[in-house]
């Protein structure tokens, strides 16, 4: 299991229901950060469609009409893309399912195979109430770097998720994002992942971050016109960090985190 992941966080523009263009510069931006190093890239909240539901101002049949199945060809070019560079790609869409609508995050191991696929589970705020269909669990997933957990924008908030990614032996948790990017969830992130001893990436149109487990800030996109964030993130510390955690904590307090 290796302890070093060069990792970036790319800040897509999302152009609402405008996918081939999206599509393009996510091609051209993945392989930009490829060329710099990067072995791990995470991508905004449904980078290849982007984000309508916070904007209040499209129909649902219309975001639906844009979203793609998983075998869809625009999900299929990331694919691809992750195989002909050799490297884990996480890429957010808009998943359609039959009549259900997901708001999706995969992730693409360097063989262009679906290591993992994740469905935004907090889905009852803003513009995503009534779109889309929650998703079932908090996974961790399998990769060279150990258990990696993925959340999608909202479900960052809740402390739950992150400790529960966490005791399931997550190492790094990958965040697109479309919400939010101020100063305050900076320090959210950063409070979240020194609580649990992960490393953080996030993926935002217009914030990167790259967090270390201890909580320092490797990268950070402060510069307007810069549209990524690459940071080297060390793990090796992450075991005995979480040790500590779990030795300290009173589960047989916490029964109220259960209830409504």
């Amino acid at each position: 299991m290796r302890n070093d992941a060069n990792a970036a966080a790319v800040c897509l523009p999302d152009l609402k229901g405008e996918a081939d263009a999206n599509l393009a510069e996510a091609l051209r931006c993945v392989r930009e950060r490829v060329s710099k190093g990067a072995e791990l890239v995470v991508l905004p909240e449904a980078g290849l469609q982007g984000y309508p539901a916070g904007a209040q101002t499209y129909a649902r049949e219309q975001i639906v009409g844009w979203a793609e199945p998983d075998d869809g060809p625009r999900i299929g070019a990331l694919r691809a893309l992750a195989a002909e560079l050799s490297i884990h790609l996480v890429a957010g869409y808009d998943r359609i399912d039959g009549d259900r609508l997901y708001n999706t995050a995969e992730l693409i191991g360097p063989d262009g195979v679906v290591l993992g696929r994740y469905d935004k589970t907090h889905v009852r705020s803003g513009g995503d109430v009534g779109l889309y269909e929650p998703g079932a669990g908090l996974p961790v997933f399998d990769t060279p770097w150990g258990g990696v957990g993925m959340l999608i924008c909202n479900d960052r908030v809740y402390a739950e998720t992150w400790r529960v990614l966490m005791l399931r032996g997550a190492r790094m948790v990958l965040i697109p994002s479309n919400g939010s990017y101020s100063e305050g969830n900076t320090r959210r992130l950063q409070t979240m992942a020194v609580d649990n001893g992960v490393a953080c990436l996030f993926a935002h149109p217009r914030r990167g971050l790259v967090i270390a487990p201890d909580g320092a800030l490797l990268d950070h996109d402060e510069d307007e016109g810069r549209r990524f964030d690459q940071g080297a993130v060390d793990l090796s510390r992450v075991e005995e960090s979480q040790r500590g955690i779990r030795h300290r904590r009173r589960a047989d307090l916490y029964g109220d985190v259960l209830t409504d």
